[in-house]
């Protein structure tokens, strides 16, 4: 039994030697590890003209300029590198911080009838315009502002809580005044955020833009379910609804700028471990929930330190070609929308790892980033189930929903089948099937929906 144990004990410890040279090795990395890792192309060079550090700084206190205050923060995560990123701890850097849930600033957002209830003298949203002044002119001037993406390699993101609610406060501002004031803002900020989704280079901000995104277009069809509504939104609301693009679609940069950070971080790892600020919030939980997401979503994706006894990392070049090939899959594969994202074992059977690498760094480690792609095609359904609240008001005196659902076109279509959107005459509801794939009669827990207004489905003889 001795001996046995002594064996077991020397095959354990050759196995960790074995690992120690082997993340020793110079191995060469491969030309999809190069690509991968390198930088995208800086369009804005100066600091104080790009909008994404005015996005960090925007909640800094009255007097402080909030750009300034956001490049501050950016530079010191690359002095100073935390496992949480960005530090918005320290005094004068979110004095301005929300101090109610978002839903509590303009409540009238998810009301049945918004646009009413904007109007109104006495609406609640009108005591917020007062008091978040500050950060709606901040968030004006980000409108008007260059962006760029300087987040990238760079663990951290914006706080998405003051985003939010500034966002809806300037949209509906808009609306209290007239519905053509509105039409203007919403078009401005959808706009925007579509940029920012299309050009996002990290993926935390790629997912803040699909909320900002899906966020506008719910109020656009709460007004869009009422039985009249204003002509200028029916002629407006097409041209504003546009199915996502390629690039909108585009998970590329967001996964380079992931498998950089993470290959840095476990480098980094060999060295010293990063130290973990204590604090109230985490900004991916933030993001994660604003989407509806699960709460360790980003965690899911983030590469652990892949430690052994005798070192801190055991992961060779040759181990990150391998992720690198897998990455690049999954970047090629996210473009197809009706694709399943590769598995990374899949990969690996590909990959020039030898026999001990494979034992002593089986790849056990991997990323969960379907979520993410999910995500996207969700944003496009509900692009896509907003026009059909439009398309589906021009009258008809013989064809039936489902046949005009039929006969939109393919670019209306469900995202997620290639086949029309569905139609519930009960619940008078069109429907996505959703990320799950099955028709689940619109039920708002599976499917993704709006409702269709009695006048306009009147002319359905399915019945």
């Amino acid at each position: 039994m001795r001996n046995v144990i002594i064996s077991v004990c020397m095959i354990g410890l050759f196995l960790e030697l074995s690992g120690l040279l082997w993340s020793l090795k110079k191995d060469n990395p491969s030309e999809t590890f190069l690509a991968l890792t390198e930088p995208p192309p800086r369009v804005i060079e100066h600091p104080l003209e790009n909008g994404y550090l005015l996005l960090l700084g925007i909640a800094a206190p009255r007097g402080q300029d909030p750009i300034q205050t956001g490049y501050d923060i950016w530079l010191e995560s690359d002095t100073r590198p935390t496992k949480t990123g960005f530090d918005f701890t320290k005094s004068g850097r979110s004095e301005l911080r929300l101090p109610v849930a978002v839903d509590q600033v303009v409540p009238e957002w998810h009301a049945s009838n918004p646009l009413e209830e904007l109007q109104k003298k006495d609406a609640l949203y009108r005591t917020s315009a007062d008091r978040y002044r500050l950060l709606v002119t901040r968030y004006e001037q980000w409108l008007q502002m260059p962006f760029e993406d300087w987040g990238y390699a760079h663990q951290g993101t914006p706080r998405i809580e003051e985003l939010l609610g500034a966002h809806r406060l300037y949209v509906a501002g808009g609306f209290t005044q007239q519905t053509a004031s509105g039409l203007e803002r919403l078009s401005l900020d959808l706009g925007k955020w579509r940029k920012v989704l299309r050009d996002a280079r990290t993926l935390p901000l790629k997912i803040m833009a699909t909320v900002m995104i899906e966020d506008d277009v719910q109020l656009l069809s709460g007004i869009l379910s009422q039985d009249s509504v204003d002509r200028s939104v029916l002629a407006r609301g097409l041209d504003l609804l546009q199915p996502l693009t390629p690039g909108e679609y585009s998970l590329r940069w967001p996964l380079q700028s992931h498998f950089t950070l993470a290959y840095i971080r476990n480098r980094a790892a060999e060295l010293a471990p990063l130290p973990e600020p204590r604090i109230d919030w985490n900004p991916y939980e933030s993001i994660a929930h604003s989407a509806r997401l699960r709460s360790d979503a980003f965690q899911k994706v983030e590469h652990p330190p892949n430690r052994t006894a005798l070192t801190a990392s055991s992961q060779s070049q040759q181990t990150w070609n391998t992720y690198a090939a897998y990455y690049e899959a999954i970047i090629t594969t996210a473009d197809s929308v009706h694709s399943p994202l590769p598995k990374l074992q899949d990969i690996a059977k590909n990959s020039h790892r030898t026999f001990f690498e494979r034992v002593a760094n089986p790849l056990e480690f991997e990323p969960e980033w379907t979520p993410f792609s999910q995500r996207l095609v969700e944003t496009d359904a509900r692009l896509r189930l907003v026009s059909l609240q439009i398309l589906m008001r021009k009258p008809t005196a013989t064809a039936t929903i489902p046949t005009r659902l039929a006969e939109v076109g393919s670019r209306y279509f469900d995202p997620f089948t290639g086949l029309p959107m569905l139609w519930s005459p009960t619940q008078r509801k069109l429907y996505s099937v959703g990320k799950d794939h099955l028709d689940d009669g619109g039920d708002p827990s599976f499917d993704i929906s709006v409702p269709l207004p009695i006048t306009t489905a009147s002319t359905d003889h399915s019945r």
